[in-house]
């Protein structure tokens, strides 16, 4: 074997190490064009494969674009259930020990109980944990979910201002233990704008066909007028060249008339010498 054929061989069986390379039964191929290719270095200038590889780039940049959504929608809702259990373990908290056990007997009972209450300090309720704004997400396309995840976004004007004691108690002997630290979400309402009703254009009138007789006068008035404008024409260059001519004639006989003065002009002078 000569030196040619043992680099063909050295050159085909060598691997090409790239991204998009793969072999099936020792045959090369582009994994992202799905073509065998003999030529790799010549197959990655071709219009198919840089077609395929801007394709590729653009649904990974898409699809990491999505989840990051995603994560967030799901970190908005653990945070937002999160700040309500703390709410009302909270609320709870600033409740008296053995406050729903206390005996009630006749209206004299509840008004001495609620001397003592008052009489009592009022221990320091812890304040209401701030809730955390989330950022706005970014948009996925999809119009209900786009409303669904701005509505998590808005504040819970309940959460935003601390409820009085009085009111807070209330609450508390109206709520059951099972309802505490429930959440409930409903998706914003999706407004659909009607398209714009296009107002039918007006059918512009077709123009009357002309009949053989008006076709006949216009060809016959369209040779008059090119016929008078010929002879203008020619009457405009007749009188130019009539013009020339005399200026000519006049030219001559200026000449002529000095020809004829000159030598009587010589005699005299030399008549005077």
């Amino acid at each position: 074997m000569d030196a040619k054929s043992l680099l063909r061989a050295k050159k085909a069986g060598a691997k090409i190490e790239h991204p998009y390379a793969s072999y099936t039964s020792g045959q090369l191929k582009c994994s992202i064009c799905a073509v065998p290719v003999t030529q790799w270095d010549a197959h990655l200038l071709t219009k198919q494969h840089r077609t395929s590889v801007a394709r590729e780039k653009a649904s990974q940049a898409k699809a990491s674009a999505k989840r990051p959504a995603e994560d967030s929608s799901r970190s908005d809702m653990k945070r937002v259930k999160t700040d309500k259990a703390a709410e009302s373990s909270s609320s709870s908290s600033s409740l008296p020990i053995g406050f729903f056990d206390a005996p009630r007997s006749g209206d004299g009972g509840e008004d001495e109980e609620e001397d003592k209450e008052d009489e009592r300090p009022q221990p320091t309720s812890a304040p209401p944990a701030a809730v955390a704004v989330p950022s706005k997400p970014e948009p996925t396309g999809d119009l209900e979910l786009d409303a669904f995840l701005s509505s998590l976004n808005e504040p819970d004007p309940e959460l935003s201002q601390p409820a009085p004691s009085s009111s807070r108690r209330a609450r508390q002997r109206d709520l059951s233990p099972s309802d505490l630290g429930v959440a409930s979400y409903s998706a914003a309402p999706v407004r659909i704008v009607p398209e714009t009703v296009k107002e039918p254009e007006e059918d512009e009138e077709p123009e009357p066909e002309e009949t053989e007789a008006e076709r006949r006068a216009r060809l016959e008035r369209e040779e008059k007028e090119e016929i008078m404008e010929r002879l203008e024409a020619e009457q405009r260059a007749q009188e130019d060249a009539d013009s020339r001519v005399e200026a000519l004639k006049a030219r001559m006989e200026m000449l002529k008339a000095r020809r004829k003065a000159r030598p009587v002009n010589v005699d005299k002078k030399a008549a005077k010498s």
